[in-house]
C-alpha cells in the first residue's frame, strides 16, 4: 500500500527539487550582477565596467538547512566587447564551482552577451551537478526521504530588440536527471528538451543595479511530446518589478508581484515551489504546486559607498498542490540582509539574507540583488 503513493512521490519529486535548485543557481549565481539585465532593457546608469575587461574572482559561502555549509568560488570577468559600442551594458563570462557540507556539488560555466548597441542579447550555461537532498512524503507515509540526482544541463537564450524597451526571444533547456533514493534499489533517468518564449517591457534606469523605472517580463515554457519528453507540459509565468528612489537617489525601494500557472500533463518538475526570490524564508522547498501568486517588497539601505543593508517582506501562497493541507495556504516571509559594493561601476553587489517563513527560514548568499 505504500509502495505506490511513494513511488509517484519519489521520481517526480526528486527531479522537482533538483530542477528548483538549478533554477536557483541560475537566477542567483549563474547571471551574476547582470541577472537582471537579461529580462529587458537598454542602457542606462552604471551598466558598464570602466576600460575594455575585468577579472572578479568571488567566493560563494553558503549555508541550507537540507545540504549543510557551502563552499565555493565563481571567477569571472566582465567586458566591454566594441569600443564603438558604448549603449550595450558589460558582457560576463565565467565558472561557477561549489561544495556543500552533504557533498551536493556544482561545476558550471556561464556567458552572457550585450551586442549591438543592446539590440541583441545572447546567453547560455552548462554544466553538471550532484545532490543530496531530502523530500517529504505526505499522508499516508508522513516521511523524510533521503535521494540523491545527478544532472548535466544546458541552457542557450537570444532575444531581440523588437521597438525601444521591448525584447523577445527563444531558448532552449536540456536536462539529464539520473535519481536513486533509500527506498528502491533501481536508478530513475529521465531527459527533458524545453523550448522558452519570454517577453519584456522594461524601464529600468539600469540593468545592474536599477534605482527608478519599473519591467513587466512574461515567459512561456514548453516540454512537447515531439522533443521526446516524458511528460507534455506547459508553464507561464508573468513578473513586475517596480523600483522607487528614495533619499535623494541613494537609496531604492523595490517591489515585485510574480504569478505562474502549470498546464498540460504536469510533473513536479513543472510545479513552482515557494522560495529563493519568491519569497524568501524557506529553505526545504516544501510548499509547492501547478500555481503559485506572490508579492514582496524590500527596502536596499546604501548608507556607505560600499556597504548597505536590505530589509524586505513578502507574501506568497501555491495552488493546485500535493498536499491538501497546503492549498491556498498564506505563506508569509520577513528578513533582512547585507551588502557589500564589490564593483562601483555597476554597483554589482554580494552579500547575505537571512530570512523567517512559516515554520522554517532560510540563511542565502546574494551575488546582485534578489529581483
Amino acid at each position: 500500500m505504500i509502495q505506490k503513493p511513494f513511488n509517484l512521490i519519489t521520481h517526480k519529486t526528486s527531479r522537482a527539487s533538483f530542477s528548483h535548485v538549478l533554477t536557483l543557481v541560475l537566477l542567483t549565481i549563474v547571471f551574476t550582477s547582470h541577472s537582471q539585465g537579461l529580462l529587458g532593457g537598454g542602457g542606462g546608469e552604471g551598466d558598464r565596467i570602466d576600460g575594455k575587461f575585468k577579472f572578479l574572482p568571488l567566493p560563494y559561502v553558503d549555508y541550507n538547512r537540507a545540504v549543510g555549509v557551502t563552499l565555493g568560488a565563481i571567477p569571472m570577468a566582465m567586458m566591454n566587447l566594441s569600443e564603438k559600442d558604448t549603449i550595450s551594458p558589460s558582457s560576463t563570462v565565467g565558472l561557477v564551482g561549489t561544495y556543500s557540507e552533504n557533498k551536493t556539488w556544482f561545476l558550471m560555466g556561464f556567458g552572457v552577451f550585450y551586442l549591438d548597441e543592446d539590440n541583441w542579447r545572447i546567453k547560455a550555461a552548462g554544466g553538471y551537478g550532484d545532490v543530496n537532498y531530502q523530500f517529504y512524503a505526505a499522508n499516508p507515509i508522513d516521511q523524510w526521504f533521503n535521494y540523491n540526482t545527478n544532472a548535466d544541463f544546458l541552457y542557450v537564450s537570444v532575444q531581440k530588440q523588437i521597438i525601444p524597451d521591448l525584447y523577445a526571444g527563444l531558448g532552449y533547456i536540456y536536462t539529464t536527471f539520473k535519481t536513486s533514493t533509500d527506498f528502491f534499489e533501481r536508478e530513475f533517468t529521465t531527459q527533458l528538451h524545453g523550448i522558452v518564449i519570454d517577453a519584456t517591457y522594461d524601464r529600468r534606469s539600469s540593468v545592474t543595479y536599477p534605482r527608478d523605472g519599473y519591467f513587466l517580463q512574461g515567459r512561456f515554457r514548453t516540454y512537447p511530446q515531439f522533443a521526446n519528453d516524458q511528460y507534455d507540459s506547459n508553464q507561464m509565468t508573468l513578473a513586475y518589478n517596480h523600483y522607487f528612489p528614495m533619499v535623494g537617489r541613494r537609496d531604492v525601494l523595490a517591489a515585485r508581484l510574480y504569478s505562474g500557472l502549470s498546464f498540460g500533463d504536469v510533473s513536479f518538475n513543472q510545479q513552482f515551489i515557494v522560495g529563493g526570490t519568491d519569497i524568501r524564508g524557506y529553505s526545504f522547498g516544501q510548499f509547492r504546486g501547478k500555481s503559485v501568486i506572490a508579492a514582496q517588497g524590500e527596502y536596499r539601505w546604501n548608507f556607505h559607498k560600499r556597504f548597505g543593508a536590505v530589509g524586505f517582506a513578502g507574501l506568497a501562497t501555491v495552488l493546485g498542490s500535493l498536499n491538501e493541507s497546503d492549498e491556498g495556504r498564506l505563506l508569509p516571509g520577513i528578513g533582512t540582509g547585507v551588502r557589500y559594493v564589490f564593483l562601483k561601476e555597476t554597483h554589482s553587489t554580494v552579500g547575505f539574507d537571512v530570512a523567517v517563513g512559516d515554520g522554517d527560514w532560510g540563511f542565502y548568499f546574494r551575488l546582485s540583488e534578489a529581483f
